[in-house]
């Protein structure tokens, strides 16, 4: 078992920082051909290449990236000598190549990718190249892998749901294929072409859909009065933890009067003696916090209308396919043997006998269901249609008359009830009190007269002479009173409901069925939410495209790099909105980013959109910018100035596409030597280390 040396490399903290060399099993290989030398290991490092997209059931297996280190995956390498490696060559031809890797098993093992079997050098001679497949998970399928010393195809048929049982839905199983950073495979390649020489840069993509379910309606659902809040009572309560505060030393002065009237004159005279009194307090403040449990027994009215669903069904998805590691379009997996169910049935039933969510079944007419609390129907809020799972999909490109079949059976309730409640809550609870000690002295004015009111700047003068008396002893260290407790708000949670004069109606018994066809194809890792919006008697189906997150390899880059003066940004005013991914979605508009750079290292920069090919820049008229045989330019770039601000203008080609599409918009730094960096500090958010610029779907 062979184990491969370490090399510092960043892939956005899948794999740490493991390269690999040599570890796995492989299938029997077929003579090389040519032989061919070299002092060059041969090395794969990989990168999960979609990370946002992890499913909700705790019990499936996604390919993440614990799941890629635990199962690893498979690689072909082929040696074709100075000619380009092509699918479409015959035996003969194809015997002039060099087999390197037949399913080669990568795995990861104590922080160290490895495989078993003998190294595999590079060739030494100028213009000979190698070609790289991968697939991930590995297996062994000898019925699922296929090998015909041309391409290299992996069959997907028993990870579909055939059904929408929790135990089908389970069994699915997703599947990834391995790219270049430009989303096509590592063909007719050499070892000096990648960042770290010999080590070829493994980026995994999903190759099926996802696809998720969700309903609303045009009912806005039940409307609640509340008849009785019910008054929280205590049942339990935890013991009182007591916390010292910081220790105080403070004085406090009071000023008070005491009046003499002198009635031996006609005209009765006011005299006034002031005292002023300075209180010296010494001590601590405390609290006291406690856990209570708490219950409420709340009563309320809920009525109006609501759907209900008795099941909704799923015509047309495809079965199996065949994936082809060879794929032609950047980032789109290709797909190819595409079978559909047969038979006239729906194929997916969403019933209460499955996933469907139960809080939109139906409950038969005229019966309460001891749990019909539970069931809120389908409101104006889109709910999950399947309790948290959803189908990978064998990606289905629709034409002509082609269409996805959704049947919705459904009911109407009007629904009159009282609920009486029982909720309960576990709430904090504190209080205070100081803990002290006090002493105190006065000083004394004299009499003086007083036409009015006394203040105490009468008496400024008159005390000015006189002195305090001496402090009086210190009252003990005594407990003041606790202030009343005081319970911080939290959230109640239902314990139990129970209804009271309840009636339910059904106003449409049989319940009406409504067809809709959804024309949307479904590409390879891509995600789809299926919106089923019920709108008085028909349905409406809108289908949301959108990617699996991409991201790109992280480079190491030193820490001689330029001051940021202005983190690269983008203007509000030009977009429809941004998300805590990264994501800015354009949407039919322009674009507008901005960025200043400081002295350093780096003397340029440049600009380019790594993803789908769906972007260009422009100027700042939105008019694209083009080279000199008139087409579009692929990067800008420009001088670093710290007194430039950099602007940068994105528009997407095509505004009514009816795919989403996203591409990162990279920054480079350029040195004096031509040498390029990613500029992966540049963007000041955090966990965001590039912008992405999304077109929705028209």
């Amino acid at each position: 078992m062979k184990t491969v040396r370490l090399h510092r490399f960043l892939a956005l903290g899948l794999l740490g920082a493991a390269l690999l060399a040599s570890c796995g099993k492989e299938d029997p290989q077929t003579p090389r051909g040519p032989v061919y030398t070299g002092d060059r290991l041969v090395s794969i490092s990989p990168t999960l290449a979609d990370e946002n997209w992890l499913p909700v059931k705790a019990d499936y297996d996604p390919i993440d990236n614990t799941l890629l280190q635990s199962k690893g995956f498979g690689v072909y390498a082929y040696y074709t000598g100075t000619e380009d490696y092509s699918a479409a060559k015959d035996s003969s031809a194809y015997n002039r190549f060099g087999l390197v890797y037949n399913n080669r098993q990568f795995y990861y093992d104590g922080g160290t990718w490895k495989y078993y079997g003998k190294d595999e050098f590079w060739p030494s001679t100028a213009g000979e190249k190698l070609s790289f497949f991968a697939y991930a998970p590995y297996d062994t399928w000898h019925d699922k892998v296929t090998y015909d010393g041309k391409v290299n195809t992996i069959k997907y048929d028993d990870f579909v749901a055939q059904s929408l049982s929790e135990t089908e839905l389970q069994k699915q199983r997703d599947i990834l294929w391995g790219t270049n950073t430009s989303g096509l495979p590592h063909k007719n390649v050499w070892a000096d072409q990648y960042a770290t020489p010999g080590t070829v840069d493994m980026h995994f993509r999903h190759a099926v859909a996802k696809v998720r379910f969700l309903v609303q309606g045009s009912l806005p659902g039940e409307t609640v009065s509340v008849i009785s809040t019910g008054t929280p009572t205590n049942i339990s309560t935890g013991t009182s933890a007591q916390t010292d505060g910081e220790t105080f030393d403070r004085t406090e002065t009071t000023y008070s009067w005491v009046r003499y009237t002198d009635n031996s004159w006609s005209s009765n005279y006011n005299y006034w003696r002031c005292t002023v009194t300075e209180t010296q307090r010494q001590g601590n403040p405390q609290t006291q916090t406690r856990t209570v449990t708490q219950r409420r027994d709340p009563v309320y009215n809920t009525e109006g209308k609501r759907y209900y669903i008795e099941n909704v069904s799923f015509k047309g998805f495809n079965k199996t396919g065949t994936l082809v590691l060879d794929n032609t379009a950047a980032y789109e997996p290709a797909w190819k043997d595409v079978t559909r169910f047969s038979g006239t049935d729906p194929e997916y039933v969403l019933s209460s006998a499955n996933v469907l969510t139960d809080s939109l079944q139906y409950v038969s007419a005229g019966t309460i269901s001891s749990e019909f609390s539970k069931y809120t129907g389908v409101t104006e809020t889109p709910s999950d249609l399947m309790d948290g799972y959803f189908l990978y999909a064998v990606p289905r490109f629709i034409t002509g008359d082609d269409n996805i079949e959704v049947k919705l059976k459904y009911h109407i309730a009007n629904v009159d009830a009282t609920v009486n409640r029982v909720e309960t809550r576990s709430a904090q609870q504190t209080r205070s009190r100081d803990y002290s000690r006090t002493r105190t002295r006065t000083k004394q004015s004299g009499w003086i007269y007083i036409t009015g009111d006394p203040t105490y700047s009468d008496f400024e003068s008159n005390l000015s002479g006189k002195t305090f008396g001496s402090w009086s002893g210190w009252s003990g260290y005594s407990n003041g009173d606790w202030s009343e407790w005081e319970t911080q708000d939290t959230e109640w949670t239902i314990q139990s409901e129970s209804l009271s004069g309840a009636t339910i109606n059904f106003d449409d018994d049989p319940a009406t069925t409504l067809t809709g066809k959804i024309l949307t194809p479904f590409q390879g890792g891509r995600a789809y939410d299926i919106k089923l919006i019920l709108a008085g008697d028909k349905i409406e189906l809108e289908v949301v495209p959108r990617p699996w997150e991409l991201e790109e390899t992280s480079f190491d880059y030193t820490s001689n790099i330029n001051d940021v003066i202005q983190a690269l940004t983008y203007d509000s005013s030009y977009i429809d909105y941004a998300d805590a991914h990264g994501n800015v979605y354009i949407n039919n508009r322009m674009g507008k980013f901005y960025f200043r750079l400081g002295t350093g290292k780096y003397i340029a920069w440049q600009a380019a959109l790594v993803g789908d090919a769906a972007f260009g820049f422009t100027d700042e008229n939105g008019n694209f910018l083009l080279d000199t045989n008139g087409e579009r330019v692929s990067s800008i770039r420009g001088s670093v100035d710290p007194d430039v601000t950099n602007y940068i203008y994105v528009k997407a080609l095509n505004s009514s596409a009816t795919v989403t599409s996203r591409a990162k918009l990279r920054i480079y730094y350029i040195d004096s030597n031509s040498d390029v960096t990613a500029a992966m500090n540049l963007v000041n958010v955090q966990g965001v280390n590039e912008w992405t610029i999304v077109q929705n779907a028209n």
